[in-house]
């Protein structure tokens, strides 16, 4: 995984993972701890084959899971990818966004937007690949020139314009662009400092503003194959939690419960997954911490994870005792889930993002855990698409306002420093009269 694109959540699982891989009893387990392999390259709809590493990992964990989680298989099947018409689709979309706001083009580096934007999956490197999207005309791509055969192999098409290793790819962006008539382009989030200033430097009439906006407004509202997408992978995960219960046991260390989940999802059919996994007093750290503790009776289990089908996430937390939880734990784990239906209740077209937060926030703050943010710590959820943090954010003060297709993470806590924490989380969409959630509810603590 690229190191630029890695949140701290998944930092601190991968680093758990790994830390504790030593300390795993069979070849087979420690393969479930390896992550996903990620191709640097990659077109929507075809497959790329993993590192040798990371291969061997993934072998590994296919065959410990194989056998444990066998009831998952096939779980994904069925759910195709968005078709390629909907790229051109959401860039008509991109442009009337762009006109809007006053720009001549969209320019995009590798990353999400790219990917969303064209179907390509490519990874940042020190050599810029940029999309631009000008708003009349045909889009251009800017690429090294080496990397053209695998470009056209991942179904690039159009006009390619290629830079030597000697030569400047923001020159060559700065006459395409010119070539338009462009005199005010709009850069993506994901364009790197260095990027925007090559720009700047290739052209002195050119003038760049944030882009942001422009991609956002686009990916925050669904189309009806990336619900679909969205939907299954979010059913998969809890499927997997469900089938990852028994299995726990106590003594096992954040490894191997990572580990574990990990199998169980990549089973049902999810790639690029991700867990974090906490119990007793680590779960009181929202996003954990490090430790060498071992999972004991009475504990309360955390696990937040996700994994991703065509490229559209899943995140899932479930909080579950192992054994017979405590009149404490019940009460808590019964105030977030209450939260997490004041916030249900609330989600429907026109209502504010900051509302919803605020409404799980009053029912904490109702039951005597504090106001604010003095146990409940983080905002109530995110949006969630290509990335598994995205606009729209459910967050105090914020005026954005809900909409039909919009999809967010529901996930309330309560952390309790020295003690244990509880957080449940359930991915959603905004449907046209309320809400609906991908896959079951918690319904208990006794299990996820």
């Amino acid at each position: 995984m690229n190191a630029m694109h890695r949140s701290r959540r998944r930092f601190l699982g991968g680093t758990l993972a790994a830390a504790g891989s030593a300390a795993l009893a069979g070849a087979a387990l420690a393969g479930c701890a390896a992550t996903s392999a990620r191709p640097r390259t990659q077109r929507d709809g075809a497959s790329a084959a993993p590192e040798p590493a990371a291969a061997e990992g993934e072998a590994a964990a296919s065959a410990a899971g194989a056998e444990r989680f066998a009831a998952l298989a096939g779980f994904c099947e069925g759910v195709d990818a968005p078709p390629a018409a909907e790229y051109a689709q959401r860039q008509e979309r991109a442009r009337a966004l762009l006109s809007d706001a006053g720009y001549d083009a969209l320019i995009l580096e590798a990353g999400s937007n790219m990917r969303y934007f064209t179907g390509t999956r490519w990874w940042q490197s020190e050599r810029p690949l940029l999309f631009l999207l000008p708003l009349r005309g045909a889009p251009v791509w800017i690429a090294p020139a080496f990397e053209a055969g695998s470009l056209r192999q991942l179904g690039v098409e159009g006009d390619l314009r290629l830079w030597h290793e000697h030569q400047s790819p923001y020159a060559l962006a700065a006459q395409a662009l010119a070539e338009r008539g462009v005199g005010r382009a709009a850069l993506g989030p994901e364009l790197r400092n260095f990027v925007a200033s090559g720009l700047r430097a290739a052209s002195a009439t050119l003038a760049l503003g944030d882009g942001a906006a422009i991609a956002s407004g686009c990916r925050m509202i669904k189309s009806t194959a990336e619900l679909a997408c969205l939907r299954r992978a979010g059913e998969a995960t809890k499927a997997a939690l469900s089938a990852l219960a028994p299995a726990l046991q106590p003594g096992m260390g954040q490894a191997e419960i990572q580990a574990l989940t990990r199998a169980a999802q990549q089973a049902a059919g999810l790639t690029d997954v991700w867990v974090l996994a906490l119990y007793g007093p680590e779960a009181a750290y929202p996003h954990g911490t490090r430790s060498e503790r071992r999972l004991a009776e009475g504990d309360l289990v955390l696990i937040d994870t996700g994994g991703s089908l065509h490229g559209y996430r899943s995140d899932v937390t479930r909080t579950w005792a192992l054994g017979q939880p405590s009149d404490e734990q019940r009460a808590v784990w019964q105030c977030v889930a209450e939260a997490q239906q004041a916030a249900m209740e609330l989600i429907r077209p026109g209502v504010r993002c900051g509302a919803v937060d605020a409404a799980a926030r009053a029912r904490v703050a109702a039951a005597g855990y504090g106001g604010d943010y003095q146990s409940f710590t983080h905002r109530l959820g995110h949006g969630i698409g290509l990335d598994v943090h995205e606009e729209p954010y459910l967050v105090r003060d914020s005026e954005r306002v809900l909409a039909p297709g919009m999809t967010m993470s529901n996930e309330p806590g309560i952390y309790l420093p020295g003690r244990f924490g509880v957080r449940i989380e359930d991915i959603v969409a905004v449907t046209e009269t309320g809400v609906e959630v991908f896959g079951p509810r918690a319904t208990s603590i006794a299990a996820p």
